[in-house]
Formats: C-alpha cells, structure tokens, sequence
C-alpha cells in the first residue's frame, strides 16, 4: 500500500476493549444517539452503550436483520430484516424515546411496510437509506440486486407512502451504497453499483450519471458539505450532483469506508502472494490537510468499523475490539512542532476551527523559525498575519536593524490598514519613510486610498503624524494631513511657525468660520500683524463687525478686549481698530472695554506713544491686560447693584480717589487733538440723560493717573459731585475757573448746590498769596443768596493773618445795616403781637367777670327781627332760631373762621412730631435758625404738644 504524499502521524491513541459484550452473530451496525446498534442474524437487536455493555436487546425480526437504520431526531430506529410468512422481508420503525423498564424489553414497533408489491418484485436487498423527516413523514430507499431501487415517500405510518422505482439500467449491476442529499422540498439520492455512479431527484425520479465507475459495497459515504466520497484501488474521489470532483491518490484496496469528524477512516487490504498472506490496515485520513492521522495494522479484514463518542471502533474478526480516540490539539501541534511543520500545524488549526488566537501562536512559531533561517521575508509574512493577536512590540524589536528598515516598514503599513496602530506606531513608520526618502510611500501613507480624488483616508494618529512631518521638514504632508483631520489650529501652527506663509494663513483665516478665525487669531495674530499689519487689522475688523447675515454665525460677533494684547506695541493700530468698531456699531460687544481702551490710548503722551511703537515691549502688552481686567471687574461689579446702590458706589469711589490733597498725575506731553479727542470720547460714552457707556469709576482713574483735567470735571460733573470739580481747579490754582464753576454749579434754582460758595471761601482764606479780589467776589455771591451768617464769614476770613480788615469792611456795613432794619421790623411787630394780645386777654376777663348784654334786634344771618325764641352767641351774633335750623352750638358766621384756627393748630401740633422734615429744612435752609425757631413755635420741644398731636392722627 502506497501513500503518495502522505505524511503519516499519530493523533490517536490506541487501546484494546475485551471485556465487552458486543455479540459475535452481528450482521450490521450503525451509530445511535448514546449507543451503537447492532443488528444480529439471529433476528435480534441489540442497543451497546458506551462501554460495550448491551443497555437493551428485543427480537426485531423472526430471522435476521439485514439493515439498521438510527434517526437522531425523531429516535427511530428502522430495521430491514427477513421473517416468515407471505412476506418475508419487511421494514420496521422501532421507537427508542425513553428508557425501557428491562434491557430485554421490546420498544413499540411503530409500523410494519412491506418492501415487495406486485408491482415491485421482489429482489436480494443490498442497501438501504433512510431520511430523517417527521414521522410518520419520511423517505426510505431499499437498493436491490437487480440494480433497481425501491422508493417509499410519504406518510409511512398509514401505508400512504407513494412507491417509485429507480432503475440504474443498463448498467444491471446490484446496487452497493445509497445516501441521501439535501432537504424534503430539494431531496436527492445518490446511487452507486459497481460499475457506475448516478445521482436521481426524488422528486422527479430524474438520473445525472456521475461516474462510469463505481464503488464497492461500505466504499462511498456522505460528508457533511454533501459530497459522495468514493474509495477506489488508487485513490479517494469526491461527487457532487454536478459530476466528479476533486481526487485524492491513495493506493490500496478499500475494504470500508466511515466518515469521522473531518477524517475518513478506509480499512485498506492488499492481497497475499505465496507464501505472504494478505494484510489489512486502518487508517484514519485528514484529506484537507493530506495527513494520516494513525495507521492500525490489522491481522484480519475486520467486522465492523463503527465511530460514535468520539471513538472510532474495530471490530475484530476474533471479537476483539481497538479504540481510537483522537488527541488534544495542542498535543498534536506540539508533534508537529517538534518536525518544524509549521505551516501543516496552522493548516490543521484551521481546519479543526481553533480560534484565531491559537491560530496566531502557531504563526508567531512559524515566523520565529523563518527568522532563526534568516527567512526575514517569510518571516514577515506570518507576523503580519499575527496583527490583533500578538504584541507589536515583540515584533518590531526583531526589525529594527538597519537592513531590515523594509521589513519593518511592510509590518508597520499592515498595522495601520488594520487599525491596531498606536501613536507610536505612526512615528516609526513616517520615521522609515523619511530615512528611506520614500516620498511615494509617505503619500500614499498619509493620503490613502482617496488621493486621487482628494478624499483621503486617515487609518492613523494625527497628531502624531503632523508632528513627525513637520520635524522632518516635510511641511507640505504636515498641512495634507492636518485640513484633512480638519485640524485648525496646527494647520495654522505650521503655516505660521514652520512656512512662515503670512498671506496663505491670512487667506486660510478668511475661510474659517468666524468663531475659529478668532481663536486662532488669538495664538497667532501678534506675529501676524507684525509682519502684515493691514490685512491683519482688516480682518480683526471684520470680526468685530456684524458679518453676513445669510451664513450661519453671520451673527457671531468678536470682542476686542480678546485681541488687545496682540496690538500692546502697536497702540495706533489698536486705537484705529476700536474707532472703527464704535463708529461702525451700535452696539458692539463689549462696548464698555472699547471705551476704556480708547481713553486710556488717547490718553497716553506723544513721547510714550512713540516708545510704545518702535519698543514694543512686554510691559506695554501687561498694561493693556491689566486695563482689560480692572474694565471687566469694575464693569461686573457695577452691573450687580440698583441705581441707588450704583450711585453710592460711585460717589464712595470718586471720595476715595479725592481723599487727602487733591493731586493730579503727571501731566504728559498731550497734543491739543489727543485731549479733544479724549473729552469727545467722554461726552460720546455717556450723552445727558442716560447712562454711561463706560465705568466712570475706572474712567475717573485714567484721568487721575494721566492728569487730564477736562475729562476729570466732565466726569465728576455728570456725578454731581460738584465739590469734586472745584477740587480740580483748586489743585490746578485755576482761580476764574473756579469762581466760574462755583457760579454755575452752586446756583440753587438750577439744580445746583449753594454750599459750594463756603468752601471757595474757605479755599481762599487758605492761600497765602493776596486773593482779595477773588474774596470780595465770592463775598458778593454769598450776600446776595445770604448763604452764610456774617460771623461765620469771618470766623473763615480770620484764619489768614494776611487779609486786611477792608476786604470785608463794607460787607460787615451792609449786614449790619440790614441787621439793624430787620432789628427794628421785629421790634415793632413785637410791640403789635403784645398789643393785640394784651386786648385779647382784657377780653377773655371781660367775657369770664362780666355778663354779656345783648342788644340786637335783627336777625344776623338774615335781617329779619328777632322773635322769640332767638338765640345769643358769645361773639355777639344773634339769631332766631328758625334760622339756625339743626345747627343750635355755634355762630354759622364764626364757624368758619374758628374751624380754620383749630385746623392749624392741629397742623402745626402734627408736624411737630416730622423730625425728618425738620432736619431736611435744617439742612438745605441757608438761615438755620429760623427753621428752629419755626418747630419750636409749633411745639417741636413740647412734650404736651407733642402727644396732643399723636392723639390728634390717631
């Protein structure tokens, strides 16, 4: 027997089963569910577990049993055996579901067919075939001598089968083998005699002649893909309904053949001579894989082959029975390994269906071999075939030599197409592509399949690759991969940094939706507007305008204050840049900082500015923050209170700026424009009647820190803190300013607050050069609005030993005189009130001590004569008393009067108790003392008075 190309192994392990109770007189068998069933020429059956211990036997048929037949779904068990009477040979379907009672107990006999009819003659069985269906649906094939084959299709257990015969005519060979194909609605037999093979469509009954050669009876069997395995002297043939398939050479005489797994067990014979006998062998063929898995050298043609739990069983002619059971994997891939048959060993990992990470150790064995041969090609080939199963590192570790830059970069390609690269997976791989200078290779890498079209593919790191390229100086691949990733920011990084290509990155910022132009504008606008001012503030302008309204953020609308430190050395670029955006705006976002910057700018001297411009120095861009921050803290901190609140803030911020000497800063160099142009800026940000655009709080210190006094008394002014104001012409010494401003603001009828007046005279009292005419004036002021008594006048004058009695000689005259005339106006109107009073009093005694005569004869009211009865009041009105109608208590003519008297009585008794009024009156009353004097005379100190008034508004 001859194996061509056969390699030969052992996957089995062999032993030998004695003491079983497999019987001697078994003319078929076949696998069962948990057993091997064993039909006997006795007639009998007999059920073997796994052990070879007979777990059931029943007398199936009278004389023998030819065929059995198992059906694992349904458990059926069909015997075709002989019996006597009229028909002798008989099919019979035995239910096996359930345990019997006794191993000698029959399982029901479900039914009985007759295999021969008058229209089936009757003929030597040589096959049968049975497919599994519903029961009692099923199809049954009988092969005879005569070279026919019987058909029963149906509901078998009715007897409605239908019969159809199959005639492999003219062949007239017996039928050996017969095995079904397919399912129910597609069902096909396949049929062989010695001489030929063919295929019929049950269906149909239609034949397909497969072969002109046939197979001998046990020799073809049924894999699971379907095919007709046939086993000839010279090797093993596949069949498919369309015709002969592939062949594997085998020589030697097949005996029996039994599918196993993926193995075809062949029991194989060669035929003695002389005085040689013949021998017999088993072995058990990987077909794929063109293996022997074991060869079992046999002393006689064995009985029976049968292959159930995984054992393949031989039953010897001595009863004797071999076992085969099939080794692990691993063991038999540690025998191949110790043959270097790496490539036979993953070939039958495959085949068995290990999984992939079993698959891949085998070639990482097989690929450590090629690389102990210096196979470095083949090598790879099997690493590469690793990825996703074994670690990168282990592989690149062996590649990282010089020469083998290939090798490694092939390995590193299939990494990234199947996604299992790391960052630095991509830095080795642009690294090999830039020592070996293959240009194609990188842009095929970083551009992908969709280089053509300009719709790359990105199967690796980004970030990684952009930086790679731009250190290797491939600036042109760092820009292709970084608009493909849509990566803004390093895509500006290298036009800016690396390329230096001003105008690509400003046009490229002109393609940007606005939001991520003003991002990276913030990174990289210093150096732009230093090297492109005009389009660079161009563009700022642009996106601190209104856009197009039609785009999607059209609308979105940049902050200055974001951009303010990029023009710190450049203050007439940001100056002209926030003009632009008050002018062009109404509105604009973060209007307040616009303000405050531009103050601050035209503020800021000729000498200063110039340095600002060719310096450019880092202290200037720090103050330009810190303007920004102190704008937004000021401007959060305002924006969190009421008016009230507000005001309070302001006037305790302006007090705290002015406490102590009012000194300005240092006065810089300002051109008359520059301090126009600041006061203008002022008066814009805060128009009369409204609220100021700015923080005047941070406005006031700018103008503090920059002496600019008009913008100082433009702002206390709209505060109303007139005080303030004259503090800055008092600071300057600008002494007809002050008496200007003290005149405008200190005027009572227009809003303004005649205090002022006191403190300019204090002011001039202080001074120690000759102020006389600005003290004579400011006398003048406070004698006309008599704003202060004369004795406090002079106590203020009195402080300065340097000013002459003749400054205020005429003044003391004049309120002297007035003096003495409201002296002499009191005296007199003292001597009416105590004459009338003194009347007054004379009397009350009168009305008290003396009865009152009355005298009228007419009525008063209406001039009639008085008739009795008439009434006589005290105040010497008499009337009669039809006249006063209900009214009989008081005069109807003095009523009137006395009412009016108690009314303000009253009022003057309630008001008494209004401190808060009196205080008001005190306070904002140039003449305090007639205020006083007013309350005291409505009882303002009369406890009496005071709680009559209570009772009164209670």
């Amino acid at each position: 027997m001859l194996s061509l190309g056969w390699k030969k192994f052992s996957f089995f392990e062999q032993s030998v089963k004695t003491d079983h109770e497999f019987p001697q007189a078994v003319g078929c068998c076949c696998q069962g569910a948990n057993s091997v069933v064993a039909g006997c020429s006795d007639g009998s059956v007999a059920l073997l577990d796994r052990n070879l211990q007979i777990q059931q036997a029943f007398q199936a048929h009278v004389k023998s049993v030819d065929f059995v037949a198992y059906l694992d779904r349904e458990k059926l068990l069909i015997t075709l055996g002989h019996d006597e009477g009229a028909a002798p040979v008989n099919l019979k379907a035995w239910n096996l579901e359930g345990q019997p009672n006794s191993s000698t107990a029959s399982p029901p006999c479900l039914r009985t067919l007759r295999i021969f009819t008058p229209k089936q003659p009757e003929a030597e069985v040589t096959a049968l075939a049975v497919h599994e269906e519903s029961w009692p649906t099923m199809t049954i094939a009988v092969g005879l001598a005569s070279g026919s084959v019987y058909v029963l299709r149906g509901d078998v257990g009715k007897d409605k089968a239908h019969r159809t015969t199959l005639s492999m005519q003219p062949s007239g060979s017996s039928i050996t083998t017969l095995n079904f194909k397919g399912s129910s609605n597609h069902l096909h037999l396949y049929v062989t005699t010695r001489t030929s093979i063919a295929a019929f469509d049950i269906k149909t009954s239609s034949k397909v002649s497969l072969d002109e050669a046939g197979a001998s009876p046990g020799c073809a069997v049924l894999n699971p893909e379907g095919d007709l395995i046939v086993g000839r002297d010279e090797a093993f043939y596949f069949n498919t309904l369309e015709g002969r398939g592939p062949c594997f050479a085998c020589e030697g005489h097949k005996e029996q053949l039994q599918w196993y797994h993926n193995y075809i067990a062949a029991v194989l014979s060669t035929p003695g001579q002389q005085d040689y006998p013949a021998t017999y062998v088993l072995q058990v063929f990987d077909l794929r894989n063109k293996l022997i898995a074991i060869s079992v050298p046999l002393a006689e043609a064995p009985r029976h082959v049968v292959c159930n739990w995984g054992l393949v069983l031989i039953v010897q002619a001595d009863n004797t029975v071999v076992c085969l059971k099939e080794k692990e994997l691993n063991s038999k891939l540690e025998l191949l390994y110790n043959k270097s048959l790496y490539l036979l060993a993953l070939n039958l990992a495959q085949s068995q269906q290990a999984d992939p990470s079993s698959c891949a150790e085998i070639q990482r064995r097989y690929a450590d071999h090629l690389y102990s041969k210096h196979d470095y090609d083949g090598a790879m080939t099997q690493y590469v075939a690793t990825i996703g199963y074994l670690e990168p590192s282990y592989v690149i570790r062996k590649f990282l030599d010089a020469q083998r830059i290939h090798n490694l970069t092939s390995y590193l390609e299939q990494l990234h197409e199947q996604g299992k690269a790391s960052a630095d997976h991509t830095t080795l791989l642009l690294n090999c592509y830039t020592k070996l200078k293959d240009v194609d290779k990188l842009d095929q890498f970083l551009r992908g399949s969709g280089a053509a079209d300009s719709t790359p593919s990105l199967n690796f790191d980004v970030e990684t690759a952009v930086k790679v390229c731009r250190a290797a100086g491939y600036y042109q691949h760092a820009l292709f991969v970084s608009q493909a990733a849509a990566k803004t920011v390093w895509y500006l990084d290298i036009l800016v940094e690396d390329m230096q290509s001003w105008d690509d990155a400003l046009a490229y910022l002109q393609n940007l939706p606005r939001q991520e132009a003003a991002e990276a504008l913030k990174k990289h606008g210093k150096v732009l507007l230093n090297n492109r001012p005009e389009a660079t503030t161009a563009l700022l302008m642009q996106l601190c305008t209104p856009g197009d309204s039609s785009k999607s953020d059209g609308d979105w609308i940049a902050k200055v204050s974001d951009f303010a430190h990029l023009a710190a050395d450049r203050p007439m670029a940001l100056m002209l840049l926030c003009e632009f955006i008050l002018n062009s705006t109404r509105a604009p976002p973060g209007e307040e900082f616009l303000y405050h910057t531009l103050l601050e700018l035209h503020l800021m001297g000729d000498e200063e500015d110039q340095a600002s411009q060719s310096a450019g120095s880092a202290t200037a861009e720090s103050a330009a923050q810190g303007v920004s921050a102190s704008s937004q803290h000021i401007s959060a901190a305002s924006s969190s209170q009421d008016d009230e609140e507000q005001e309070g803030r302001r006037q305790a911020g302006a007090a705290a700026i002015t406490r102590g000497p009012h000194r300005l800063g240092p006065v810089n160099g300002l051109s008359p424009q520059k301090r126009e142009a600041a006061l203008d800026l002022l008066k814009r940000g805060w128009p009369l009647g409204e609220e100021a655009k700015y923080d005047t709080n941070h406005a006031l210190v700018l103008c503090r820190m920059h002496g600019f006094s008009p913008g100082l008394r433009f702002l206390y002014e709209h505060m109303r803190l007139f005080r303030e104001v004259l503090q800055v012409h008092m600071a300057a010494g600008d002494h007809a300013r002050l008496i200007d401003d003290c005149m405008r603001l200190g005027d009572a009828s227009r809003g303004g607050d005649p205090h002022l007046w006191s403190e300019v005279l204090e002011y001039f009292a202080r001074q120690p050069q000759d102020c006389t005419e600005q003290v004579g004036a400011v006398l003048k002021h406070i004698e006309a609005g008599n704003l202060l008594p004369p004795l406090v006048v002079l106590s203020i004058l009195a402080k300065n030993p340097n000013l002459q009695l003749s400054i205020v000689k005429d003044y003391i005259a004049r309120q002297l005189s007035a003096e003495s005339s409201h002296i002499q106006e009191d005296r007199a109107q003292i001597a009416k009130y105590q004459q009338e009073t003194a009347h007054m009093r004379a009397e009350v005694k009168e009305l008290r001590t003396q009865a009152r005569v009355f005298q009228n004869s007419k009525d008063a009211l209406s001039g009639a004569p008085l008739e009795l009865p008439a009434v006589h009041f005290v105040c010497g009105h008499s009337f009669n008393l039809r006249s006063l109608g209900e009214n009989e208590k008081e005069c109807p003519l003095c009523a009137p009067q006395f009412r009016s008297i108690l009314d303000i009585k009253r009022a003057m008794r309630t008001g008494a108790t209004e401190q808060d009024k009196f205080f008001a009156q005190l306070k904002s009353s140039p003449n305090g003392f007639s205020v006083i004097a007013d309350f005291f005379g409505r009882g303002l100190l009369d406890a009496a008075s005071i709680s009559t008034a209570r009772q009164l508004s209670v």
